[in-house]
């Protein structure tokens, strides 16, 4: 549920008075869920709704699915038209799920156990199309950088549990190559099974270390270096999973200002935890706080750039950098195009009013701020 505005401005203001501060007027976009199937295409919208499964009320399910070439195209069009002081061009962590399940290994193990489809596999199988020389020529130029989301966006063993059982809708869903639906799961705590990092036992958090670690393998197999910054899918993090990402070279936490703790220890009971810019935690890791929002997809009616750049103003007048949450969902174009290319007019227009505004700013991506962080200490 939204805060009224009066609540949630009084709270961002709370947080970024606290914490890392720098005279820079560093931006930095904060992109998740590159990778991730989520809605396979119309088809699987309409045949879903068919079904009953109310994919209508949930605007990802709407908007939301794996990237195509055009979509890449044309962002990274948008991106390389604006240039900072320095001539880096806008540049975006692409924050990265590493792969997608494969829908037809599960079927043919007879739902016995997980397979995994690399996200350039998910390209080839979903738009037969190679994408891989896309992303490294965008990285080349700068334009991206990514880092790790996630081996999967989906908690592969609440999931494969409800597969196996039987449970009705999410065995419907499975057909159509779907996975993000609410549903009747056999969790007390969660709803749907797209929290990939939400353990409810010790064993489940052994497990999703045990997936963190080899999604993080892929991810260096894949781009040539090894991630330095995490986000977690849904903001759902355990802290045990914070220490066992410490261990495996992650020493920034992306964030919002609260996120989900689940208390695994404990019947799977969850708390709220709230940070603020350049926290530190007990395994020496550090918190970049998101705190400019930039997501058309929640109201096409609103004036994102106006609201956006209102927020970087607040940022910068506290010393902090502009960490700005912007999901895929906003650039991908494969269920509403119209869509896509509405948002990119308004990223435009964001991009052109801060440069205007701030001919000194300086473009970043995630694993730069939190090396800028380090280099000056909290």
């Amino acid at each position: 549920m939204r805060l009224p505005p009066l609540k949630e401005s009084a709270l961002w203001l709370y947080t970024n008075l606290r914490g890392w501060r720098t005279r820079r007027k560093l931006v930095v976009f904060e992109s998740d869920d590159w990778g991730a199937i989520r809605m396979p295409g119309q088809h699987a919208y309409d045949a879903l709704l068919a079904a009953g499964i109310r994919v209508d009320r949930s605007p990802y399910d709407r908007l939301d699915c794996l990237e195509r070439r055009e979509d890449l195209d044309a962002l990274f069009q948008v991106l390389d038209t604006y240039r900072d002081a320095r001539g880096g061009a806008a540049k975006f962590t692409f924050n990265t799920i590493m792969g997608n399940p494969d829908f037809e290994a599960i079927r043919r193990d007879g739902f016995e156990r997980f397979h995994h489809q690399h996200i350039f596999d998910s390209y080839r199988d979903y738009h037969g199309d190679n994408l891989e020389r896309v992303w490294r020529d965008a990285m080349l130029e700068g334009l991206i950088k990514p880092q790790f989301h996630g081996r999967e966006h989906l908690n592969s063993m609440l999931w494969m549990r409800d597969l196996t059982t039987g449970v009705r809708e999410t065995r419907a869903a499975f057909e159509y190559r779907f996975y993000g639906l609410r549903a009747q799961t056999s969790s007390r705590w969660q709803h749907h099974y797209k929290a990939a990092h939400c353990a409810e036992s010790p064993d489940e958090m052994r497990e999703i270390g045990r997936i963190a670690t080899d999604g993080l393998d892929i991810f260096e197999q894949t781009f040539g270096f090894r991630s330095s910054t995490f986000v977690a899918c849904n903001y759902v993090l355990p802290a045990e999973l914070e220490g066992h990402l410490a261990g495996q070279g992650i020493s920034m936490i992306q964030t919002q200002r609260g996120y989900v703790q689940p208390q695994p220890g404990d019947e799977g009971r969850r708390k709220l935890v709230y940070r603020y810019p350049g926290q530190a935690n007990s395994y020496g890791q550090r918190y970049s706080v998101r705190n400019i929002l930039f997501e058309p997809y929640l109201d096409g009616g609103q004036d994102w750039c106006e609201r956006a750049i209102g927020e970087m103003a607040l940022a910068f007048r506290l010393g902090k950098p502009a960490v700005i949450c912007t999901h895929r969902v906003n650039y991908v174009g494969g269920m509403d195009v119209q869509h896509r290319d509405s948002s990119l007019a308004q990223l435009e227009r964001f991009l052109s009013a801060m440069l205007q505004r701030w001919p000194d700013l300086e473009f970043i991506s995630s694993d730069e701020l939190a090396h800028a962080m380090g280099a000056a200490g909290a």
